[in-house]
């Protein structure tokens, strides 16, 4: 499905916002940026994130060479991102919508081979390791998930789940991470792909405030497979600027 007039054109430079993991209404998930670099440019590793932390949106993610699949993924809280589940969905989704079906992304932290299903499902397989050391702590109910706030007393850095449904593998969960000054991460695939190994079972997620599907399959005692569906939304002017800005004469 094409989905190029979502997008913006800054110069040579095409840019997409992605929300990947949207809800069962396909509402909300977890916005990332998709920039797709000129060939030759000579913006920095210092200047992406720059234009990351001051953009705000979770995740950037630079395509430095689309047909190659090689990427960086710059957060919102002053840190580069080795690898991520919904920055790198995202940029599939991308890229599809420029015509470009990726069988594989090169984010820092190595290969990550991926596809796009007829359903508009898109998935990745990588090694769980890759993601940040993410906490679990198990509460009692999805409804205490559900009426939390924030981490129970102690705990950082750390998805909390709950069982809705254990027979069909149906998971309820929310993630905070105050010691890198991030807030709630409404759909966390990462964790998400920890939690699979750790559980040693394939899951539906039902992540953050808004319910954001993720759905898990554990390939082997190392892989998972992560997949989510993604919405795409045009970029807003100030993102548009300051993409003009960085760019012009690089």
């Amino acid at each position: 499905m094409a989905v190029l007039g979502a997008g913006s054109v800054v110069g040579m430079i095409n840019s997409w916002l992605v929300r990947a993991f949207v809800n069962a209404d396909g509402e909300h998930g977890n916005p990332a940026l998709v920039v797709v670099e000129p060939e030759g440019s000579s913006v920095t590793a210092a200047q992406r994130q720059e234009l990351a932390t001051r953009l705000g949106v979770p995740a950037t993610v630079f395509v430095q060479d689309a047909a190659a699949g090689r990427i960086s993924i710059h957060s919102n809280y002053g840190q580069s991102i080795r690898f991520g589940g919904h920055p790198l969905l995202a940029t599939v989704e991308a890229l599809h919508g420029m015509g470009i079906a990726p069988k594989e992304l090169v984010p820092e932290a190595g290969p990550v081979p991926c596809r796009r299903d007829a359903d508009g499902t898109v998935w990745l397989t990588a090694p769980a390791r890759w993601s940040k050391p993410w906490r679990h702590f198990q509460m009692g109910s999805a409804a205490e998930i559900d009426a939390l706030t924030g981490l129970p007393e102690g705990e950082d850095f750390t998805q909390v789940w709950a069982w809705e449904d254990q027979r069909a593998g149906r998971v309820r969960a929310r993630l905070w991470a105050p010691r890198i000054g991030k807030g709630e991460d409404e759909a966390c695939g990462s964790a998400s792909m920890l939690l699979t190994l750790k559980l040693e079972r394939a899951l539906e997620v039902l992540h953050g405030r808004h319910r954001a599907v993720i759905r898990t399959r554990p390939v082997d005692d190392v892989h998972v497979e992560l997949g989510g569906r993604c919405a795409v939304e045009r970029p807003g002017d100030d993102v548009r600027a300051a993409l003009d800005e960085l760019y012009a004469g690089r």
